[in-house]
């Protein structure tokens, strides 16, 4: 699965989706395809947080990313990853996608700073999503992680790239990008870090709010 943002390049995806396929072995074909097809990921927030704050999951389609409130407190900054040739050099042509699924290459931390209402209608209305997911998370968590994200970000800020087709400024990552660790993975982690339970593969931007008590029924 490659993390790539809305409409420019979805005939791209799925070409990397059936030249994956075709390069797979069939174990790995076999695992990829239900995680595609059916495994919705669920995410639990946690229960009666302190002082709680909403922070948003942007479904793309095949990407995921996540919205967070600044330190000001005056705007949101978004935060998604991907593979850097792919995501922020927009080196998306069929043959790049062989180096991007099958061994770890370098991750991309992309960041833009949006001024939108604290509602997933508003979200939705300005940005080019198709889903918009609201998490009550506790303000300390929300504020560390946003705070952890931001530093990471500085830190590699002679690196940065601005790729206008997605409106998002990157940095080199942390960590590798590949199949098996993509833009969902990194989201799927971020909300653990925020106090949410995750039950499901987050492989792809496949995600629904549940409550516990609904996933804990038989």
């Amino acid at each position: 699965m490659i993390c790539v943002m809305p409409s420019p390049l979805r005939r791209k995806k799925w070409i990397i989706v059936v030249l994956g396929t075709l390069l797979l072995p069939p174990s790995a074909v076999i695992v990829t395809a239900a995680c595609l097809a059916g495994c919705t990921t669920s995410i639990i927030p946690p229960t009666d947080p302190t002082d709680p704050v909403s922070v948003f999951v942007l479904d793309y389609g095949r990407h995921s990313s996540l919205l967070l409130r600044d330190t000001s407190a005056q705007a949101f900054t978004e935060y998604a990853y991907g593979d850097w040739n792919w995501f922020a050099l927009d080196k998306s042509e069929w043959y790049d996608v062989f180096p991007t699924l099958f061994w770890p290459t370098r991750g991309a931390l992309g960041r833009r700073t949006l001024h939108v209402e604290s509602n997933p209608e508003t979200i939705l209305g300005v940005l080019a999503c198709e889903h918009v997911l609201e998490v009550a998370v506790s303000a300390q968590r929300a504020s560390e992680l946003s705070a952890k994200l931001h530093s990471q970000f500085e830190q590699r800020s002679e690196t940065a790239h601005y790729q206008p087709l997605y409106d998002l400024s990157f940095v080199h990552g942390e960590t590798a990008f590949h199949l098996f660790e993509n833009c969902n993975h990194m989201l799927a982690d971020w909300l653990r870090e925020l106090g949410c339970e995750i039950r499901g593969p987050a492989m792809a931007a496949d995600f629904v709010v549940r409550e516990r008590a609904e996933t804990d029924q038989p």
